[in-house]
């Protein structure tokens, strides 16, 4: 085993020990929907010129994809903080739960390292500063994470057409140490895949009643009338 799957070893295992399974099944099926109703409430939006339509479209995604990995947070156990991570006056939403943390992000292809996403050297600077603990953080949140990772995610195409604004593909991207590029990347069905199985639950056996023949009904024990 070589440098890069020890790495990517390690990794699925915190996910799997420290994430729950559904967190991820109902990521891939709820951002389907997301994407899908974004484009529709643009779409149908007349006070938006067409030209910009597909900017108002890539602002009000980023807005649902938040909301949806918090409202995922809080559904399934994890903490999340809206202040820990900050650019340009926009807070980001940051999921986490025992030494794995998140954020979400749009890319213009899988693979590529959003500029605007470098959010791990802007939590490590944010970690460095000093804070007076309010209770107003779940706790947990001033520590960095062992793995951090971005939820990345694309639509199919890029034009302003309901065909081109499913969702195209989802990941969960973790950036190499100076954040210039993947280290490892997952896709939701691999991470997934990498849960054990539920053991299948084993289901009665059913007999058939037993029917007495019809030609022995009213009869004595040796089949006399």
């Amino acid at each position: 085993m070589d440098a890069y799957e020890r790495l990517k070893s390690t990794a699925i295992a915190m996910i799997v020990r420290d994430v729950p399974m559904e967190f991820w099944s109902d990521l891939r099926a709820l951002a389907l929907i997301a994407y899908a109703d974004v484009f529709a409430d643009v779409d149908a939006d007349k006070n938006v010129l067409p030209d910009q339509k597909i900017d108002d479209l890539l602002q009000r995604r980023h807005f649902k994809m938040e909301k949806l990995i918090v409202d995922l947070a809080v559904r399934h156990g994890l903490a999340h903080s809206m202040s820990l991570i900050v650019q340009n006056n926009r807070r980001h939403a940051y999921v986490f739960k025992g030494d794995v943390a998140m954020t979400q992000s749009y890319v213009q292809a899988i693979g590529m390292m959003p500029q605007p996403a470098k959010f791990r050297e802007r939590l490590a600077n944010s970690m460095d500063l000093p804070r007076l603990d309010l209770g107003d953080e779940p706790e947990g949140a001033f520590l960095m994470p062992t793995l951090y990772g971005l939820i990345a995610h694309n639509p199919i195409g890029r034009r302003f057409r309901a065909d081109e604004q499913k969702l195209g593909m989802i990941q969960f991207c973790l950036p190499a140490t100076d954040c210039r590029a993947w280290a490892v990347e997952f896709t939701v069905t691999e991470i997934l895949d990498a849960y054990p199985a539920a053991p299948k639950k084993g289901v009665p056996k059913r007999s058939m009643p037993w029917k007495k023949p019809k030609g022995d009904e009213d009869t004595g024990t040796d089949g006399k009338r």
